[in-house]
């Protein structure tokens, strides 16, 4: 898997704005400043992880560079995370339109929000529930080492 780094990434253009290199991601990462590092397959956006001093964000990406999944972690005290949101997408066929919407939000207490939408009928359902959420849990990544937080089954 290659990794390269950037201010931050176009969903709607579908590639990275201003290149950063490596030593100068290092050092946002270092300073808690905001970057992002794309994990590439085949030349193809795999995951896109944007990291600052409060979250912490994975896109999990699909062939046609589609944001499909979202995790947007919280930065809690002594650098873990904790799963907040975790967001799903489906698409029409081989196009961008989106068909249908998932959210879920987590408090760590157990809470767990979840909301569904149908974007061609209109109809919405939610629900909540308790649960415990051991595995939204994480540690803030290393420099370089994002794959840990890239798990899609959470």
């Amino acid at each position: 898997m290659q990794m390269y780094y950037c201010d931050e990434w176009s969903d709607i253009k579908k590639k990275p704005w201003n290149i950063l290199d490596e030593l100068t991601a290092s050092l946002c990462h270092q300073k808690k400043q905001q970057y992002t590092a794309v994990l590439s397959e085949d030349d193809k956006p795999k995951y896109i992880i944007e990291v600052t001093k409060d979250w912490v964000s994975v896109g999990f990406y699909d062939d046609l560079i589609r944001k499909y999944l979202n995790y947007d972690f919280k930065v809690m005290s002594d650098a873990k995370l904790f799963l907040r949101t975790a967001m799903y997408w489906e698409y029409d066929g081989q196009t961008d339109n989106e068909i249908n919407s998932l959210i879920y939000g987590f408090r760590e207490d157990g809470y767990i929000i979840m909301e569904k939408r149908d974007l061609i009928t209109g109809s919405v359902e939610e629900r909540e529930a308790k649960d415990t959420l051991e595995k939204n849990w994480d540690v803030f990544p290393v420099f370089g080492q994002y794959l840990h937080l890239c798990r899609e089954e959470r």
